[in-house]
């Protein structure tokens, strides 16, 4: 690792029902988070951000473990292959990069001739899907480090695509309003779902089985077997500083517990109204259950760790913060350990 590590602490911060982990270290919008499956090493959370240096951090406390060095502009998407030794990244640099993640060394850069907003590995972990603003989705091979295949169908930029488990399939959405699902055996779009707004954020939940998509004020659940929608909910952003006394604003992401008893959601990027709260739904009825206050910035991105135990979230106020899913139930021994 080629960075020295930024300062890393713990924090009691206030809100109303719990007090995160504070990961700070980033000096801008932290605009994705990603957990890594659960390994013999533990779970690891990767951080994409607008100050071009992804960071690799301990999932359960926090704790800095290095910064891949290398993109010229700011990284948009950060995933974790299945087995947590490979990192990768896309940037507005034009770039997908390739990361040993227990080095910290690149591997492989892969040039998509403009903005790259989404990386995903394939579940084989040999080959990545990237999508972004040049319309397209296109595939890389990483054994032979060259562009496999490219999905032509998008008519405007590309903001999130994701592999189903049985990487034959693929999904994407972004600013056309249009959910897409391709077969990556013939090349050819076979489904596509229209929504009211872009679709800001896609996520497949820990067991695989559904993907949780953002666009306007609904949240939508797709079954990653049938490719059909479970469920669509109605889940207005409402500030409650503001005591209510505002219009509704559009959720940013979301991510659904492994369970499917709740979901999470940041909030708006309306930088006349930013939202610092992380919301959490019952995944069940749609309705707000629980409201954190911490960051100081609007939400970019939320994520659930595998074992449904915590969530992360990242704010444009450069930071990340850990919480738990049930406030009461404290981590043994964790809130009293310094950082190391």
């Amino acid at each position: 690792w080629r960075q020295a590590r930024p300062h890393t602490r713990k924090s009691m911060e206030g809100s109303s029902q719990q007090a995160p982990l504070v990961c700070p270290g980033h000096s801008r919008g932290v605009v994705q988070v990603s957990f890594s499956n659960a390994t013999p090493d533990g779970v690891f959370l990767l951080s994409a951000c607008l100050d071009g240096k992804p960071m690799l951090r301990r999932g359960d406390t926090g704790d800095w473990i290095g910064t891949f060095e290398g993109h010229k502009g700011a990284v948009w998407s950060a995933k974790f292959d299945a087995p947590a030794f490979r990192a990768a990244t896309g940037s507005a640099d034009f770039s997908a990069r390739l990361w040993d993640a227990l080095s910290g060394d690149q591997l492989s850069e892969f040039n998509c001739g403009h903005i790259v907003k989404s990386v995903d590995f394939a579940p084989d972990n040999n080959k990545l899907l990237c999508g972004g603003k040049f319309k397209k989705l296109k595939v890389f091979d990483l054994e032979k480090g060259a562009l496999m295949r490219e999905l032509d169908g998008h008519t405007a930029g590309v903001k999130s695509a994701l592999y189903a488990p049985s990487g034959t399939t693929v999904f994407s959405g972004g600013e056309d309003k249009v959910l897409r699902v391709w077969d990556l055996n013939s090349g050819s779009q076979i489904k596509a779902f229209e929504v009211k707004k872009e679709i800001t954020s896609m996520q497949l939940n820990c067991a695989g089985k559904v993907i949780t998509l953002t666009s306007g004020t609904e949240v939508h659940f797709l079954d990653t077997d049938t490719l059909e929608m479970i469920t669509t909910l109605e889940c207005p952003i409402v500030n409650p500083t503001l005591g209510g006394n505002v219009k509704a604003q559009d959720i940013t992401s979301a991510s659904l517990s492994p369970d499917r008893a709740k979901f999470i959601a940041g909030g708006p990027a309306d930088q006349a109204w930013p939202d610092p709260w992380v919301h959490v739904f019952d995944y069940a009825t749609g309705k707000e259950v629980e409201c954190n206050k911490g960051h100081h910035g609007h939400v970019w991105d939320v994520a659930f760790a595998p074992d449904g135990e915590t969530y992360a979230s990242g704010a444009d106020d450069g930071t990340i913060r850990i919480w738990r899913t049930d406030p009461t139930k404290a981590k043994e021994g964790k809130d009293d350990a310094p950082a190391a």
